[in-house]
């Protein structure tokens, strides 16, 4: 029997504020499971040197911090990744809201445009990254795959998502795990389901202020069997360590 194609869908990674004992177990997993591709689902980088949020505190942003940035994801995020999965494994890379700053900035300030790019500067398209703007999707086989910060971030999100796209759907965005199915009153074999993924950044953002939230640390697996047939697995990384098809990965 053959086994299913497994994707892993990292999400809210926040570099260079990624939690990196969860990282770790991540490239772990990747180490050992060949992946048939792999989502980075947006919030990738923090990007809080370029923040809308700190645009009127420069003593919170960082001289040449945005370059420090991206050297940073690109030295211990994107190529750790790309060291660990197959070359023909399909890479897919969203811009999420904290990407989307960027562009916010440009758009004040269009004479930087051509000048200021992630894409150019981590040289994504010649590395095999497929980029997914702020606010678009990809699918896998009857899945979508959206960042999400356009459905929101209520207590219901999942069920937000699922019923905004009408199909099965899976983001991140929110930090959290989450999980609704909805199925048709009128073609009982329609069945869909929203999937919430975690974050692998800290848990505890500064912003909050140590009020209590529910974060939580995890990744997102997808295993592709036959036409159009799949199972999304949310699973929790807890001290630097998860579970998965019998092993524990992580905690080295």
């Amino acid at each position: 029997m053959d086994k299913p194609k497994l994707w892993a869908i990292l999400s809210d990674i926040h570099a260079p504020k990624e939690d990196k004992e969860s990282f770790a177990a991540v490239l772990d997993f990747l180490q050992q499971n060949p992946v048939e591709g792999l989502v980075l689902l947006g919030d990738n980088m923090d990007c809080e040197d370029i923040s809308r949020h700190t645009k009127q505190q420069p003593g919170l942003r960082k001289v040449g911090g945005w370059q420090k940035d991206l050297d940073y994801f690109d030295a211990n995020i994107l190529k750790p990744i790309e060291a660990r999965i197959p070359k023909a494994a399909k890479r897919v890379i969203f811009y999420g809201n904290h990407e989307d700053w960027l562009q916010q900035l440009l758009e004040e300030q269009p004479e930087l445009k051509g000048a200021l790019s992630i894409e150019k500067s981590l040289n994504l398209i010649a590395r095999n990254w497929k980029i997914i703007p702020q606010g678009n999707h990809y699918q896998i086989g009857k899945a979508y795959l959206v960042h999400g910060d356009q459905i929101g971030s209520s207590m219901y999100v999942a069920k937000k998502l699922v019923e905004a796209f009408c199909a099965t759907a899976i983001m991140g965005h929110v930090h959290t795990a989450q999980m609704h199915v909805k199925t048709s009153q009128v073609k009982k074999n329609d069945k869909w389901a929203g999937y919430v993924i975690p974050t692998l950044g800290t848990v505890a953002p500064e912003y909050a202020k140590g009020r209590s939230n529910n974060h939580v640390h995890g990744l997102g697996i997808l295993e592709e069997f036959g036409k159009d047939l799949f199972n999304v697995y949310i699973v929790i990384i807890s001290n630097g360590r998860f579970s998965y098809g019998g092993k524990i990965y992580g905690g080295k």
